[in-house]
């Protein structure tokens, strides 16, 4: 099977291998980017798997990155205000210029938006987190805007509601009525 293009996805957790396995069988050669990425499993759906720490810039070395459509699924950093997981995935890209991505794509969260009320939200809504790790979604999202404008890659942010992988959605708290979220997360 001829391979369409080439695809980089940094985060190997549940929605990595499902978007892996689809990208995989639409004939994209599909590399993998994580802390944890099973090298030696079966039934896998990637070319490459490349094992890396975005806390660690000097492992994000051998990121290919040139004419890769990169999907950005890795979670924020987990203290501060500023992501400097993406940070650091940027400053490797800018040292790898004039070689570019095809473009990004990063997975955000609706969590950006704060507590809407139970409103609708669509994206014209002005950003407004309330907690620090949504403080570091923007600023992720700022950061890359900001790098793809100043070298031509177009650059696509998703801000998805209620991402939870197998086994993670709190039903006992949903069912109780509680909070989905404490507030220390």
């Amino acid at each position: 099977m001829q391979r369409q293009s080439d695809c980089l996805i940094i985060g190997y957790g549940d929605i990595a291998k499902r978007t892996a396995r689809r990208l995989y069988h639409q004939g994209c050669a599909v590399t993998v980017v994580g802390r944890t990425v099973p090298l030696d499993e079966t039934g896998l759906f990637f070319s490459h798997a490349i094992k890396a720490d975005l806390d660690q810039p000097w492992s994000l070395e051998p990121l290919p990155t040139a004419g890769f459509r990169i999907l950005y699924l890795a979670p924020p950093a987990p203290t501060g205000e500023v992501d400097s997981r993406v940070r650091n995935l940027c400053d490797r890209l800018s040292m790898r210029l004039p070689a570019t991505p095809q473009g990004i794509v990063y997975v955000s969260t609706s969590g950006v938006y704060g507590d809407c009320a139970g409103e609708i939200v669509d994206e014209k809504r002005p950003v407004n987190p309330q907690t620090d790790r949504a403080q570091r979604r923007v600023d992720a999202e700022n950061v890359l805007q900001k790098w793809g404008a100043a070298h031509l890659v177009p650059v696509v942010i998703l801000r998805v509601a209620g991402i939870y992988g197998p086994g993670r959605l709190p039903l006992q708290r949903l069912q109780a009525g509680m909070p989905v979220l404490l507030p220390e997360q």
